[in-house]
């Protein structure tokens, strides 16, 4: 059971830590910067250099007392390679407290190549992960595919994005809808980092969260930063998993870092 509910902790901050909620930048050419910005800071398909740090607090879990909390350190580079654009992101996630263990619970390495097309962009590439926090007898590391695609239509973002992570004890499949909302002057309302898993070792599903995702980047002392609160619920009800958690986000952008 423990083990069974440490997995679940590590699911949940690892793929909604490297796992990504796409959105598309609109094409025409914003007259104000922040606006321009805000929009280039929800399209991880954007060349745009970027330094995040998070913590989730969980302060409920279904069928079980106690909370949890974890630290997450994110960054996204872009650059071409092969002709293409790619958008690397290396993710490192540390669990401060909760029926996981404390200390580093995984990495994640991301690089989506991105394609521009008429109607929006998609995108495909492998995600890798390390579990170093595993006992000797389980597996550390995780291979897998990912692939989405994202739309716009006015202040709208629409797509869907799934990743795929297996090894010989670990199968894990993600579906992030995404729906955003710019609302102007750097800020921005979305669905969150929901990620629907299913967990094929355990041949059920894991996470149905839903949520809300309110942002705005801002200038402050020159610097450029976009701050986040995500709430969110889980509507799955299985022992060891979350019910409530709550996402804190301060991100620096480097506009053509």
């Amino acid at each position: 059971m423990k083990e069974c509910i440490a997995r679940s902790f590590r699911q949940r901050i690892a793929v909604g830590g490297s796992a990504i909620a796409l959105a598309v930048a609109a094409p025409a050419v914003l007259a104000d910067n922040t606006e321009e910005l805000a929009r280039k800071a929800a399209d991880p398909t954007a060349s745009l250099m970027s330094l995040n740090l998070r913590y989730t607090r969980i302060p409920s879990f279904h069928g079980m007392d106690g909370s949890a909390g974890s630290s997450q350190f994110q960054t996204v580079i872009p650059f071409r390679a092969w002709g293409t654009s790619n958008i690397l992101r290396a993710t490192v996630n540390y669990t401060n407290s909760g029926p996981a263990p404390d200390g580093l619970s995984d990495v994640t390495i991301f690089n989506l190549l991105v394609f521009d097309k008429p109607w929006g962009r998609w995108g495909a590439g492998p995600v890798a992960q390390l579990l170093p926090g595993r006992d000797g007898d389980s597996d550390t590391f995780a291979l897998g595919p990912a692939v989405g695609f994202v739309t716009t239509s006015g202040p709208w973002t629409y797509g869907l994005f799934n990743q795929n992570l297996f090894a010989d004890d670990i199968g894990i499949s993600s579906l992030q809808p995404v729906l955003a909302y710019q609302m102007g002057d750097g800020w921005a309302l979305a669905a969150g980092e929901a990620q629907w898993t299913y967990d094929w070792e355990r041949g059920t599903v894991v996470n149905v969260p839903i949520g809300v995702q309110l942002s705005r980047v801002m200038n402050v002392g020159g610097q450029s930063i976009k701050w986040s609160i995500n709430p969110e619920y889980n509507l799955r009800d299985l022992d060891g998993l979350p019910e409530w958690s709550v996402r804190f986000g301060l991100s620096l952008l480097v506009p053509g870092g």
